[in-house]
Parts: C-alpha cells; structure tokens; sequence
C-alpha cells in the first residue's frame, strides 16, 4: 500500500489554516488529488482535531487521516511526534513537509525509521523572524532539512538558488505556487471604480500603511476606498491612519478560500505592497479573476508580475509611487483591463494548479521509489 505523510509547518494544522479560511484549499487543492495518487494520506497534526471537523465528503474521509497533536508546547512535539506516531510514520512511503521549518518530525523520522522526505522553501524564513534567536533557530532547522531532504521544492528560481547554496547537494526542483483557475476566473460584473482591495494577514511585513498612505494622496482627486481582508496586529494602527488621512478604510474579516473568487471581484485594483513576499498565492488569485494588480517590486512578486504586461511595480514603501501606478488605472480604464487579461492568461499558462500539483506528485512518487 502505497502512503503518503503530510506535516505542516511547526504549530500547523487544519484548524489553524481555518483561522484565515485556508483549510479549504488545503482540502480542495491537495488532499484530494493525494488521495488519488496514494492509497492512504496522514497528515500529523500539532493541533487535537479529525478531519471531520472540516470535511463531510466520505470517499476523502476514508483515505486521509489526521493524527492529532495537542497540548504540547510546538517546538516540543516536533520531536515528540515521530514516537507517539511511530507506526503511523514508520509506515510511509514519502513525508511531504509543506515548509521547512516544520522538517523536524521528517528529520527524526528520516535518521530512525528510513523514511525519505520532501520539503518546500518557500520564503526567506529569516526575514519573517520575530527575534535574532528565532531567526537563526529557523535557518538552523531549514538547513538540516535542505541538506537531508530527498527532494527540495522552491517556489522561485531565486529561493531554488538560496536553497542551493545554503545545501549544495540538495536536489532543488522549482514548482511554484498555483492557482484552480476554474474556480478562480473573471467575475460577471465590473467592479466599483476606486475599489482597492488587499487579501491577507494586517501584519508589519505586509507594509499596508504605505497603500493607506498612498489613498490619502488621491483622496482629493480621485473616489478611492481601501478594503482589507484579514486580521493581525497592525489593525488598529492602520484603522487609525485611515481616519487622520480621511481614507475610506473597510476591514473585513478573513473568508473562506471558495468564497474568495467574489470577494476579488469587487476590487477594481489589487494591491500587495509586502516589504517581502515568497511567492504570494494570492496575487496569482488576483491575477486569475483578471484583477489589475499592483506588487511592490520584492521576492516572489518580481518572479510573477511582468511591469505594465500583466501587473504594476512600485518600489516597496513608496507610498508615493503607489499613488502614481494607482492613479494611472483610475485614469486609464483600459490599461487595467488590458492588463488583467494578460495576467489571466499568464495564470492560466503557468500557474494552474492542477498541472502543478500533479508535477510534485509525480515527484513524492520518484522519491518514495513506487512506479509511475
């Protein structure tokens, strides 16, 4: 019986994906073709919680299945889990670990039971780190799991060049992040003129106060309002700017991934103004729903916009330049809608998840040694 092991990253779990209505995607996206390709899924969880809890399809339930964590302080069960799930893990063909900082469990599974496994590099972790220990604690970890990895799977050929350097003999394949471009298309009806919309969690790192400060320059000339979809901590900050500029600001919160297609089509302007990015997938979701998208010129969102082809660049925390790109789409109907109709169809070419879900399963396969 061929069996696949998925482990998220550390603290992961359904239940924290369903926080911000991810755990959807998960299940749509990825466990069911799993489910196709092998005979059995488990997924070991850091949080106690069955897939039932989010799930009532009975053909998914009857071949995946959740081990539950629980209790546990994250970076304690890392080790932990490998022996409390001995059997469970000792049985795998392949480990799937969606990010490598969750590699540890796949690491002890590796060295004690033979199990081979592969491993995403996704983002630079250590720009993401909350303190310097944390930050080298995540270079740690993601430098034994490159390095002991059966296969790397980079999001960008930048991060595939990181990752190779930081582990030269790690077998790094470039598999970037997609899109269902069935569900997520073009919407019925033009959206609100003005409309600028963000997806995602109101942390520092998103800089959210540059497109706030970029409103508060077109306010005068221009109907603008900003709609931002998610929760974090910078959220009182950022409703506090929106008042003292007079910027129309509407916080909403976090939807389910299948209700995301609409929520992107009320926006006329997508923005993403990250002072880092991996490879953000919900700029590719923007850029599939035929949205005129505008990136800061960081990471993941140069290896997706080509500037004024299918998407705008701006220099990150320039809220000045953010302005200009905005006021060239408010202006130019049909720039915007030229430019998200080539992004659709760059989506669809290269993105589509589907195809590139079915490229990483046939490499878990090659890994785990079973035929094709």
């Amino acid at each position: 019986m061929a069996v696949l092991g998925l482990l998220p990253s550390i603290r992961g779990g359904l239940g924290e994906l369903a926080r911000t209505g991810q755990h959807s995607r998960l299940i749509d996206g990825y466990l069911r073709p799993y489910a196709r390709a092998f005979e059995e899924v488990r997924y070991f969880s850091y949080l106690d919680e069955s897939l039932a809890d989010f799930s009532a399809d009975a053909e998914l339930l009857a071949r995946v299945r959740v081990l539950p964590g629980g209790g546990w302080h994250p970076w304690l069960y890392a080790f932990v889990l490998p022996f409390r799930h001995r059997r469970a893990l000792a049985a795998c063909d392949v480990v799937r670990v969606f990010q490598v900082t969750g590699v540890i469990p796949a690491l002890v599974a590796r060295r004690l039971y033979g199990v081979p496994f592969v491993t995403t590099y996704g983002f630079w972790y250590g720009r993401l780190a909350r303190s310097r220990v944390s930050a080298r604690l995540s270079r740690a970890v993601a430098a034994a799991g490159l390095a002991a990895a059966g296969a790397v799977i980079a999001t960008t050929p930048e991060l595939a060049e990181e990752a190779r350097r930081r582990a030269p003999r790690a077998h790094v394949h470039v598999i970037p992040n997609g899109v269902d471009t069935t569900a997520f298309r073009p919407p019925a009806r033009a959206a609100a003129p003005g409309h600028l919309m963000y997806l995602g969690r109101l942390s520092e790192e998103k800089q959210l106060d540059t497109l706030v400060d970029a409103a508060g320059k077109l306010t005068a000339r221009h109907a603008v309002r900003v709609t931002l979809v998610g929760d974090g901590p910078v959220r009182p900050a950022l409703e506090a700017q929106a008042r003292a500029s007079g910027v129309a600001l509407d916080v909403r919160p976090f939807v389910d991934h299948r209700e995301v297609p609409a929520v992107l089509g009320e926006a006329d302007v997508f923005v993403l103004p990250s002072r880092t990015e991996g490879h953000p997938k919900v700029l590719l979701e923007a850029m599939a729903c035929a949205r005129p998208c505008i990136a800061s010129a960081v990471g993941g969102n140069l290896a997706i916009v080509e500037d004024g082809v299918t998407g705008l660049l701006f220099p990150a925390g320039d809220a000045g330049a953010l302005a200009d790109r905005v006021e060239r789409l408010l202006r130019d109907r049909t720039l915007g809608a030229a430019l998200g109709a080539r992004a659709r169809q760059a989506v669809v070419a290269r993105y589509d998840l589907g195809t590139l879900v079915a490229r990483e399963i046939e490499l878990l396969r090659r890994v785990a040694g079973l035929a094709s």
